[in-house]
């Protein structure tokens, strides 16, 4: 859905509002991580848990040359050590009173664990296709399910598709089923996103942690828009974008600002400031000349940077 010329004519006015703000550096904690702990070889990837030398935090990683999945302050353990994390929960500025969430991709849990402790009557179904993950996310990153917080150890698409017949909805769905070296295919088409149109409540929320730059982000882009029409951007440093939509359309960048301050003194418990993220909210330019990935062309892995 376009939006409305009104809409249009806040977000010059806002962003330049919010850009004239300091310049914050969003930076994620820089740490060295030594040594490994913990290491699981599943049927789908090498697992393996590591830990700075002063034993402060503690990552999942998919091999050793792969980027940190998920990462935990052992002393404050719910404090957001990566960014991406922070930025997917950006999707509540748009979602001011979620009762339902739906996260594909558990990693560590830290996403789950901290809408849980945002609100404990918030019901959280995460999809996890390797039940190794699942298992290593319980026994050292603290993730922990109960009757509001649900695992789902089956193929996303699947679950998705579960969902469909039996009507369910949700206020927010977050994707986070990629890394930098592999992407399931089949969870970055547009029938795939159509299904989770599907699923969205009225004015429910999609965030997705995405490429910043490379013939992907172009693709991944196309694919959003197809969808979903407009998109808001979230540009992160280390090279992650994370896209939001809304089923029926985007909000006026003065409503994002008006419930990111709703949230702000709950948010900071975890290390989110809108300071730091509202900065970086901006319409994400329309693609072109870039084709849409489908179920039947989804090079998704041959365009990664």
């Amino acid at each position: 859905m376009m939006l409305r010329h009104h809409q249009l004519a806040t977000i010059p006015v806002l962003a330049s509002a919010l850009l004239a703000t300091p310049a914050y550096a969003m930076q994620e904690d820089k740490f060295q991580l030594l040594h490994t702990i913990y290491q699981e070889k599943s049927l789908y990837r090498n697992i393996l848990v590591v830990e700075s030398e002063d034993g402060s935090y503690r990552c999942m990683k998919f091999g050793r040359l792969h980027a940190r999945q998920t990462c935990i302050h052992l002393m404050q353990p719910q404090r957001l050590v990566l960014n991406y994390t922070k930025g997917l929960l950006a999707a509540l500025y748009m979602a001011p009173a979620p009762r339902k969430v739906l996260i594909i991709g558990l990693g560590g849990g830290v996403l789950p664990m901290a809408l849980h402790t945002l609100d404990a009557q918030l019901e959280i179904d995460t999809v996890e296709l390797d039940p190794a993950v699942v298992k290593v996310a319980r026994s050292h990153f603290r993730y922990q399910e109960n009757a509001h917080v649900r695992t789902h150890v089956q193929d996303a698409r699947v679950f998705v598709r579960q969902q469909q017949r039996r009507a369910a909805q949700y206020d927010v769905v977050l994707v986070d089923a990629f890394d930098r070296d592999y992407i399931p295919e089949h969870l970055l088409t547009r029938e795939f996103l159509q299904q989770l149109h599907s699923l969205l409540t009225p004015n429910g929320v999609l965030a997705a942690n995405t490429f910043a730059a490379g013939a992907l982000a172009r693709h991944e882009a196309a694919t959003y828009q197809a969808v979903f029409g407009q998109l808001y951007q979230v540009e992160l440093h280390g090279g992650n974008r994370i896209l939001f939509a809304r089923r029926d359309g985007l909000p006026p960048l003065s409503a994002v600002q008006h419930h990111a301050q709703a949230w702000e003194q709950r948010l900071a418990l975890f290390g989110l400031s809108s300071a730091d993220l509202l900065p970086r909210f901006s319409l994400q330019p329309q693609a072109v000349g870039v084709k849409v990935l489908t179920d039947q062309y989804s090079p998704s892995n041959l365009l990664l940077p």
